[in-house]
């Protein structure tokens, strides 16, 4: 019988989780932080970056220190004593910071872009003060430096661009000295008000502290809770704010699916980057070239739908969430990685792209995007364009509109009928302490020839707090929507038995309710206790899944976690499933697993986690176990070994499935400009193993040489080589 379907109506179930919710609220007793503020003066003085702090200019301005805990425990003093100073030039913010502590520093790398784990500092920008997207510039007691994108949905840490860093160690502290220049930011010109904080990471008493305090059911990034900086003279703009990036990229490659002779290229294009004002970029590209972007980690799909893999080229990072952050889960509008790569992740050509990004006014924030792919032999060229604005709404709540448009080209001849539309808008309530947040919204698409059952409409609320933190979430989307510059999780229904798909459209409804406990423990920092629940019904079929999670973890206070779940899994499969030989046939499926994970002290210079899930699988058994080890040698080395191994037990008619995935990972840090990684992967799943090795060298600011060595192989019956490339590319930031 189908889960609870004789006791619950979904008119019920939705007013049980409102019932249930009300009392919640009222319990939680989390502390709404007043927001501290400072004062950025003027000086002419300019500062050598070297992270000594021996420039005159550094007594003589205030110290801000009285940093307080934000993990585990928010609000108390820090443990350990943090002053920063700060002030501005014509050309940037100069920041320094002095970090007290002993210099027996735990470093996981040298490699840029990883801060998470060691000891670091951090200074987090809200140029608009707006709350609506910030930069965080930071760097570890290394001098390894990290610079991301803040915005209210995500921090993305591949973002890169021009600034300056130094540090310096002594027995008893190490200190930082810092310039941003206004030409990596983006901000609106005469502001008097900007939104800044300070963090540092303390991994060997595994706590973070910041200066303007942050509840700690939030990221210590949180735009809501920074501080008011204040400008005695706010800059008037940051002058010419032109870069060019040229690269040249070298390309030999060769196939063995026919064998081919080697495949040698030469390839010359390049970025622009232009201030149009101080709050809106232009970015543009001709040929652009992604070769160098580390290869994706590959995953075992044990389910029916595809998977969303995250966006690492560069030049789509920037202002990213100005698009990216529509949709429900990952049934999004907009996903980058429909331009330029094909549905398996390789490569199409792009003949040039352009996009517009930033804030009109204090209020406005745009973004607008139009790139051309290449035709070839098998698929047309394609045009893909992208509207969006963002109206801010109170202090944190905004009012979003989007539109996308994809077209098909014969060379320049456009092709009539071949698009794929989408428009539609958000509304983003969200509270002045970020506790309570709500969102409707509403997607249309347009095809030629389709009409009818084209929305995706949905709607959320989300209450964190202190103890409590429950979220509900309702969407639908018709048979006829598509989203051809976006990403569908599970429209798509393949039957292996016509070897067709089906389109069905479906409404989900998920909903958590988590409980937190802070205990007063020298090994414990917190207890997180919850359940979830996810449902999807088919649109003519009725109830499809029906998926609920009890779960308990235990975070300590050395790092390391220990989580419990039990999954409770109902499935109606409408078509068979074909991850056995036969595919597993029409039917219900109703099966609970079991599963527990543990992750050590990730201090240690050996560190491992352990996973381990048994339980039903459809109409057999499946037993999980994943593990791996690293191997840290501080601070130039990281090696670690990691595997996968589901092994699928099914009745006598039915293939046994023994699934691996295994890989290993070498990270070779020779200083804080010289990288050298290696990843390997091996998937019986996808009867691949492949190798991916990869030489940078930062030569000068954001400027670049690569090489990276591709080798790809075919594992049925024996190894048998694929296709093999090696590229050498390098690129210059030219600044106009």
């Amino acid at each position: 019988m189908k889960p609870f379907k004789c006791i619950f109506t979904w008119g019920g179930t939705l007013l049980l989780f409102i019932f249930c919710y009300i009392p919640v609220f009222s319990q939680d007793s989390g502390i709404y932080f007043d927001q501290k503020e400072l004062t950025i003066t003027h000086a002419l003085d300019e500062i050598k970056i070297d992270g000594h702090l021996s420039e005159s200019i550094w007594s003589s301005l205030e110290k801000h220190s009285n940093f307080v805990m934000q993990n585990p425990i928010d609000g108390e003093a820090a443990h350990a004593k943090t002053e920063v100073m700060i002030f501005h030039s014509d050309k940037g913010i100069y920041v320094a910071a002095t970090l007290y502590d002993d210099d027996q520093y735990i470093i996981q790398t040298l490699k840029r872009d990883n801060y998470d784990g060691s000891d670091a500092f951090s200074v987090l920008i809200d140029a608009v003060g707006e709350r609506t997207n910030g930069f965080g510039f930071g760097v570890n007691a290394l001098g390894s430096p990290i610079e991301v994108l803040i915005s209210p949905e995500d921090v993305d840490a591949s973002w890169d661009n021009k600034w300056y860093v130094a540090t310096q160690n002594m027995p008893d502290k190490w200190t930082v000295e810092m310039m941003i220049p206004f030409k990596s930011l983006r901000f609106k010109k005469g502001v008097t008000e900007w939104g800044i904080n300070f963090s540092r990471q303390d991994p060997g008493r595994n706590e973070t502290y910041v200066w303007s305090p942050v509840p700690r059911q939030f990221s210590f990034t949180d735009l809501g809770y920074f501080a008011r900086m204040k400008w005695t003279s706010p800059p008037t703009g940051s002058g010419s704010n032109i870069s060019l990036i040229p690269y040249l990229s070298s390309n030999a490659t060769q196939n063995y699916d026919p064998e081919s002779d080697i495949d040698g290229t030469i390839d010359v294009g390049g970025d622009a980057k232009i201030g149009i004002t101080s709050g809106l970029n232009l970015d543009l590209t001709v040929n652009p070239d992604f070769s160098q972007v580390e290869v994706d980690r590959q995953i075992t799909n044990l389910g029916r739908f595809n998977i969303f893999f995250p966006e690492r080229r560069q030049f789509f990072i920037e202002n990213a969430d100005v698009f990216n952050a529509y949709g429900q889960g990952a049934n999004q509008p907009f996903y980058s990685r429909r331009i330029g790569l094909d549905p398996v992740g390789n490569t199409v050509p792009i003949l040039y792209g352009a996009r517009l990004t930033g804030n009109v006014n204090e209020k406005l924030r745009i973004g607008a995007l139009n790139m051309h792919t290449r035709s070839n032999d098998v698929s047309y060229g394609q045009n893909f364009t992208a509207i969006t604005a963002q109206q801010r709404i109170g202090q944190r709540s905004n009012l979003r509109g989007l539109f996308l448009n994809r077209q098909a080209f014969d060379g320049s001849e456009l092709i009539d009928g071949d698009f794929g539309r989408n428009y539609g808008g958000e509304l983003n309530l969200v509270s002045n302490d970020g506790k309570v947040a709500g969102q409707l919204g509403l997607i249309n698409s347009q095809k030629d020839g389709v009409e009818g059952k084209n929305n995706h409409i949905y709607g959320r609320f989300d209450y964190t707090g202190q103890r409590f933190r429950t979220f509900l979430f309702v969407q639908h989307l018709g048979e006829n929507y598509y989203a051809d510059m976006g990403f569908n999780a599970r429209i798509n229904n393949f039957d292996p038995l016509t070897n067709s798909i089906s389109r069905i459209g479906y409404t989900q409804v998920g909903n958590m309710l988590d409980y937190y406990i802070y205990p007063e423990s020298e090994t414990v920092n917190f207890h997180w206790s919850g359940i979830e629940n996810f449902v999807v019904i088919n649109d003519g079929t009725g109830l499809n899944e029906w998926y609920t999670r009890f779960r308990h973890f235990i975070f300590f206070q050395n790092t390391s976690e220990l989580r419990f779940r039990i999954n409770h899994i109902y499935t109606d499969l409408i078509f068979a499933f074909p991850i056995s030989n036969p595919p597993l046939p029409v039917g219900e499926y109703d099966v609970w697993e079991y599963n527990v994970q543990y992750r050590s002290d990730q201090r240690k210079t050996m560190t491992y986690s352990l996973f381990a899930v048994y339980g039903g699988f459809f109409n057999g058994n499946k037993f999980t176990y994943i593990a791996d080890a690293t191997y840290r040698r501080q601070p130039w080395g990281n090696f670690t070994l990691g595997m996968e191994h589901n092994i699928i037990r099914l009745p006598e008619e039915f293939e046994d499935q023994n699934i691996i995935y295994a890989n290993a990972r070498a990270e070779v840090n020779f200083s804080t400009s010289l990288f050298w990684t290696t990843f390997a992967q091996y998937n019986t799943q996808a009867k691949r193993f492949n190798l991916n090795t990869r030489l940078q060298w930062r030569y000068a600011p954001m400027s670049d040489l690569f090489l990276v060595y591709t080798d790809d192989y075919s594992t049925v019956g024996r190894l048998n080589p694929q296709q093999r490339s090696l590229v050498l590319k390098v690129s210059y930031w030219l600044g106009v």
